[in-house]
């Protein structure tokens, strides 16, 4: 296996060892799990391939041709020979994974087909979970640097590449998305004194819990958090107006925990404590 510098971007080369031939027409030169990074890539030519994903985040990709576009992730561009990229994050930062190839068995994938030919286009990713996950076991088997793996990393790129021609269509995903908010809102909206975790709702349909907040508040106009403690609150007003339960009993009850948490809450959405609340409600 070798390991060489290639520049400031692109810190690793890997090849397969000499002994195993089967995989030896193909070349990783850099690969790397991004977070939060503000990292910019300006007037680079490339003269490799490039899967570029981005999970979270704005990104922005400029061409030397003058053109370019914008958006927020889950989001794929491929960088490649003939263009030159330009690519950034105009508003803060963003999560950014990328593996970077070459090589005979790389050419086969642009001219059978398999990896799409038009260079810098952007691609939506409609199973982002799916997608981020495969391209992260593709790089935790590359940073082994062991025969076996390698070429684990080459099939796994190859079902990475299979995964961006078979996508659910975008307009079917959206629809799903749309459904499951509203399924988790009406949870809510039903107990909000359970312990809700997001992160497991998510999770249960095939949605990385980044992407799913941001659904849930383009969706509901809230993010699930402000929306579970409204929707508590909510709870907690109608006991202070139709039951004679201690305050202490109501914020126990609603999922606060304890009564000065509940107290600070209420107040500051109410504009009144629950004291008062209860008393012009009588």
């Amino acid at each position: 296996m070798k390991k060489s510098g290639t520049g400031k971007h692109c810190a690793t080369t890997v090849t397969p060892a000499k002994n195993m031939t089967y995989f030896s027409d193909m070349e990783f030169i850099c690969y790397d799990i991004l977070k939060n990074t503000a990292t910019i890539v300006k007037e680079r030519r490339f003269d490799y391939y490039g899967l570029q994903f981005v999970g979270s985040g704005e990104i922005k990709v400029m061409f030397d041709d003058g053109s370019s576009w914008q958006t927020k992730g889950p989001v794929l561009f491929l960088t490649g020979p003939g263009k030159e990229f330009t690519y950034f994050s105009p508003n803060g930062t963003r999560d950014h994974i990328y593996i970077c190839f070459r090589g005979d068995r790389a050419q086969r994938y642009l001219e059978g087909g398999l990896m799409p030919g038009v260079f810098g286009e952007k691609i939506v990713i409609t199973n982002e979970k799916e997608f981020f996950s495969i391209m992260e076991q593709t790089i935790r088997k590359l940073k082994k640097h062991s025969e076996i793996s390698f070429g684990e990393a080459v099939l796994l790129l190859e079902k990475t590449l299979l995964l961006i021609r078979n996508q659910p269509p975008q307009r079917k995903i959206d629809a799903f998305n749309h459904q499951i908010i509203n399924e988790f809102a009406e949870k809510i909206s039903e107990n909000p004194e359970l312990d809700w975790n997001i992160e497991e709702f998510a999770d249960s349909h095939n949605l990385s819990e980044v992407h799913f907040r941001r659904l849930f508040r383009k969706k509901i106009g809230v993010p699930p958090n402000q929306y579970i403690l409204r929707q508590r609150i909510r709870q907690a007003a109608h006991l202070l107006q139709t039951t004679d339960m201690l305050i202490k009993e109501i914020a126990f009850a609603c999922g606060f925990g304890g009564e000065f948490y509940f107290s600070r809450q209420f107040t500051k959405i109410m504009k009144q404590t629950p004291t008062d609340f209860r008393k012009i409600s009588i």
